[in-house]
């Protein structure tokens, strides 16, 4: 029999579990790829475009949905490999060496960026520990309800970057 102050303001299935940490992990990858794909989209390499051109034609919008599914796979992947067990590791080191597990997430994050190191160099190693350093700190706060909270704000977050470009670009304060 567990006691009152043993249940209080717990129900059961509201804790984080494997699987929720695991969406939470591949909504955030998710969320950052849409931020990057737009980013790009919008400003992209300024040789590519020729005199004349459209810089971000309707297609390239309209196909930046389906390119996102292509981006679940290594979500996934990234997910399953890097975040989750840096978020594990990170609170087993805490219980065995002290310290603080955020601190241990961060620290593991970034060696795991690292494996972006050889194919990008040191830009795409900061890139890739950044990217994990996020989804790291997000997931390991999943609970019920994270998955929707993460999907509304981050899509605000993706929205509000698109709308901010493209009144830039519009405004002339970005150059295309």
């Amino acid at each position: 029999m567990s006691g009152p102050a043993e249940g209080a303001g717990k129900v059961r299935g509201e804790g984080r579990t494997t699987l929720r940490m695991l969406w939470v992990s591949v909504l955030a990858l998710a969320l950052e790829a849409a931020l990057a794909l737009l980013l790009l989209a919008l400003f992209g390499d300024p040789g590519q475009a020729e005199p004349g051109e459209e810089r971000v034609s309707a297609l390239t919008l309209l196909a930046l949905p389906f390119l996102m599914v292509l981006a679940l796979v290594p979500a996934v992947a990234v997910s399953a490999f890097l975040v989750l067990p840096a978020v594990l590791l990170g609170e087993r080191l805490t219980r065995r060496l002290g310290g603080r597990a955020t601190g241990w997430q961060l620290l593991l994050s970034t060696a795991a960026g690292a494996l972006a190191w050889p194919l990008f160099g040191a830009p795409g190693w900061l890139v890739g520990a950044v990217c994990l350093a996020v989804a790291v700190l997000v997931t390991r706060h999943a609970r019920r309800g994270s998955f929707v909270v993460l999907l509304v704000w981050g899509t605000v977050a993706v929205l509000t970057v698109y709308l901010l470009g493209a009144a830039g670009l519009y405004a002339g304060v970005i150059e295309a």
